[in-house]
């Protein structure tokens, strides 16, 4: 398949767009269609522009236990500043294309098993799609729900497996959400934490700290010193999100949400065999995102 061929499967999906939810998302509301643009101005002197489309079909199902959905993001990375002695044009557009199905069924006692499955490509489409290009990401969690005078809480237990933190591995998921009056929730968990406070019904804030992680695959190959070719090579980021984020509900349908936030303990690097060739000393930069989102079920 040809990287014009994905571009296009891909841009046609952005039609009708969704907001993909990740794997680790903590509440239950699913928007049909979202588009979202994120940019993270210099990690290290390398400048992020993330543009994403996603669609999520679980609202609009008859059996709501089961759903799936579509996620598209193109990330553009600009090296001007290594072009002096490096080569990095092989990296500097990056694609992501994941679908993803999702499976709910009660237990006993409140209980819940919350099963997701998202495989996805990670590639610069620079050449033939391989099977490196493709990552299997999965994960399966346990959720005890209780009602206390009209204050849900919850406690989640499991366990995914996902380039959540870099290069593919297995990670915990676990979490204590609680709702403290109607208007604040706090959640308290690994790997995202935050508060959600509801200022009035159209206004939202919320805080939260998270991971951020890419991990790329590059077939062609990689001219990073002038005598010596390297194919399969791979990027890799990872760091630590802390956001203030701002949701506004223009109607029953319409959302839009504007986020700021800090990546810090952020690492970037390119591997080849599981060797690092080139480690950029990431440093810290700040993160803005805007997007626009549609739930055709809210009433």
């Amino acid at each position: 398949m040809s990287k014009k061929t994905i571009q296009y499967l891909a841009f046609s999906l952005a039609s009708f767009v969704s907001y993909g939810q990740k794997m680790f998302s903590t509440t239950d509301v699913k928007d049909l269609v979202a588009l979202e643009y994120e940019i993270y101005p210099g990690i290290s002197d390398v400048q992020f522009n993330n543009k994403a489309v996603n669609i999520d079909f679980t609202s609009i199902l008859d059996q709501s236990a089961i759903g799936f959905g579509v996620n598209y993001t193109n990330r553009s990375l600009d090296f001007d500043d290594y072009e002096t002695y490096y080569n990095f044009s092989g990296f500097e557009e990056l694609h992501h294309l994941e679908v993803f199905a999702t499976y709910k069924k009660a237990l006993i006692n409140n209980w819940n098993l919350d099963l997701t499955f998202a495989p996805y490509l990670s590639s610069t489409l620079n050449d033939n799609i391989t099977s490196e290009d493709f990552i299997l990401s999965y994960s399966v969690n346990f959720i005890k729900s209780w009602d206390k005078e009209g204050l849900k809480s919850h406690i989640k237990l499991g366990a995914g497996y996902g380039s959540l933190f870099g290069k593919p591995s297995f990670y915990p998921l676990i979490s204590y959400s609680s709702n403290v009056n109607e208007k604040l929730r706090y959640e308290i968990g690994f790997p995202l934490s935050g508060a959600f406070y509801k200022i009035n019904t159209q206004s939202t804030i919320d805080f939260t700290a998270q991971p951020e992680s890419i991990y790329a695959h590059n077939t062609s190959a990689l001219d990073l010193y002038s005598d010596n070719l390297l194919y399969d090579s791979k990027l890799e980021f990872k760091a630590l999100k802390v956001s203030l984020g701002y949701k506004f509900q223009f109607d029953s349908n319409w959302s839009s949400y504007f986020n700021v936030g800090y990546l810090m303990a952020s690492e970037l690097s390119l591997e080849h065999n599981d060797h690092t060739i080139y480690d950029f000393d990431s440093n810290g930069s700040l993160s803005l995102n805007i997007g626009i989102s549609l739930n055709i079920n809210n009433k």
